[in-house]
């Protein structure tokens, strides 16, 4: 979208803090002013397509998504989310419909699952070279974009297959046109009720309540709380309504409670409440994440923070420069406080932080210049030398090809070990019970009307001490202590025979045969 100044609007915005620092010249220069979305699309297209057809899903998270767009485009109800033929109620449909429209533009290939994440992850960038040439000047947005671009974890989460970068998109857009209208042209608010609509559609209610929250207290800050009465309520919730109710509505008129209670009480509120993994709960947690994230800039900036630290006008911030700084903040101190943490939760906050540090760095293009360029090499090489191998670690696709070829007629396949769903994906979504032991099933089966992270266990089980008759593939972990192939023989009875397939360095693969006692 083409953000743009009306002119009783460009007032605020021209609480500017100067030009910005020069570039050097030269044909580069000319190049990124002439076509700076050329240049952008250019750039991050080769940097984010680059290798994504050799990536394969990972586990968990990827998995979960591709796997629940393979259903849903298998059974030709493109509505309903679902995984292992159930109704699955994780995520809004917004991210499923890039998937399903990636699959059938593309097949249903690597390639294609990465598509729409490269793309939103571009859109982004162009987004932060617009609204950081609105808010300083064109040499400032340039900057913003490489910097946000380059960093280590942008460029991580532009292949990644999750909600996010979409997520980045609409957030972005919902704050940049509440500005837009804050600085005079208030039709821009009815812009933002839609964005924010499209971001509920995307992640939940989490893309209208925390852009809200960010309004309200850059509002505050500016002693202007009561403009947040004339933002257009009656016609904004309308057309937020009309956006995110196009699949809320019918989902819960279709589905009914356990749409409700599953999709906001266990993956919206329990998560906010019980920390889903006890240990990244900690206060420094994203912290951490930021200093990793924005590497290889986080040492540029230091440097910078230290130099310029005393000339910021604390106390006299552009209203521009404000925005973006309680932008930024009020994400990562939100998340923070959320029990459940990821380290995607915060990527909204990243945005405004680029501008931000794009304004600070303007003082040397130069450097800029040099790191945006080392460091894109750099990626180029750590796509094929890091990214490559730890995703094939964490990704059941060589598993699956061995299945595919040690499999004889229609046996059964079983997994002994934490669950997979990448497994089930590239076997085509064939059945792939968890095998347990009996006395485990049980605490690990959802419960009806409690919300808890037993919701998530839909995957199909089998006992271990209940196997049928006959041959059947199993696909168990090495590195599962648990559920190591030595303790699975502990449950099997003596005539059972194992013999191994095949191995990777995470997997056994056998053929399991039982005796008929009958």
């Amino acid at each position: 979208m083409e953000l743009y100044l009306e002119a009783q609007g460009s007032a605020r915005l021209c609480h500017r803090a100067g030009t910005g620092g020069s570039m050097s010249k030269g044909s580069w220069r000319e190049v990124l002013m002439r076509h700076p979305y050329g240049s952008i699309i250019l750039y991050f297209a080769v940097l984010y397509l680059l290798g994504n057809n050799l990536l394969p899903m990972t586990d968990p998270v990827e998995s979960n998504y591709t796997e629940t767009a393979g259903e849903m485009l298998a059974s030709g109800d493109y509505f309903s989310p679902r995984i292992y033929g159930h109704y699955w109620y994780d995520k809004p449909a917004f991210f499923y419909w890039e998937l399903l429209a990636a699959f059938s533009a593309f097949g249903m290939t690597d390639f294609a699952a990465r598509f729409f994440p490269a793309v939103f992850s571009i859109l982004a960038l162009c987004l932060t070279y617009r609204f950081g040439t609105l808010l300083y000047d064109k040499g400032t947005g340039l900057r913003a974009a490489f910097i946000l671009g380059t960093s280590a974890g942008y460029w991580y989460l532009s292949k990644a297959v999750i909600t996010d970068m979409t997520l980045l998109v609409f957030f972005s857009l919902t704050l940049m046109t509440f500005y837009l209208g804050w600085c005079g042209n208030r039709r821009w608010y009815l812009a933002s009720f839609a964005f924010a609509g499209f971001g509920v559609l995307t992640k939940g209610p989490i893309a209208f309540l925390l852009p809200g929250f960010v309004y309200l207290i850059f509002l505050c800050l500016r002693r202007r709380p009561a403009e947040i009465l004339r933002i257009h309520w009656p016609l904004g919730m309308v057309i937020f309504l009309a956006i995110a109710g196009l699949w809320y509505g019918p989902m819960a008129s279709i589905h009914g409670q356990a749409f409700i209670d599953t999709f906001l009480g266990t993956h919206n509120f329990l998560r906010a409440s019980v920390p889903e993994h006890p240990e990244t709960d900690v206060f420094y947690y994203y912290t951490a994440i930021t200093l990793i994230f924005l590497l290889p800039w986080t040492f540029v900036l230091g440097y910078a923070l230290k130099k310029k630290w005393r000339a910021i006008p604390w106390r006299h911030l552009p209203d521009g420069t404000l925005f973006l700084l309680v932008w930024a903040v009020t994400v990562t101190l939100f998340y923070q406080c959320m029990a459940t943490k990821y380290p995607t939760y915060t990527l909204p906050s990243f945005l405004p932080a680029a501008i931000l540090a794009a304004r600070l760095l303007r003082d040397w293009p130069r450097l800029v210049r040099y790191v945006t360029l080392g460091w894109g090499a750099v990626l180029v090489v750590l796509t094929f030398s890091v990214a490559l191998p730890q995703v094939e670690q964490a990704s059941m696709a060589r598993e699956a090809a061995m299945v595919h070829q040690a499999r004889q007629g229609g046996e059964p396949i079983y997994y002994w070990g934490d669950y997979k769903a990448s497994l089930v994906y590239y076997l085509g979504g064939q059945k792939v019970p968890n095998l347990r032991p009996e006395a485990s099933i049980e605490n690990m089966l959802p419960v009806p009307g409690e919300s808890s992270w037993r919701d998530l266990n839909v995957m199909p089980f089998q006992a271990v001490e209940q196997l049928p008759a006959g041959t059947c593939i199993v696909v168990a972990a090495k590195k599962q202590s648990h559920r190591s192939p030595e303790v699975l023989t502990d449950y099997l009875p003596p005539e059972a025979e194992l013999q191994l397939l095949g191995e990777t360095a995470k997997s056994r693969i056998y053929r399991l045969t039982l005796p008929d006692y009958q």
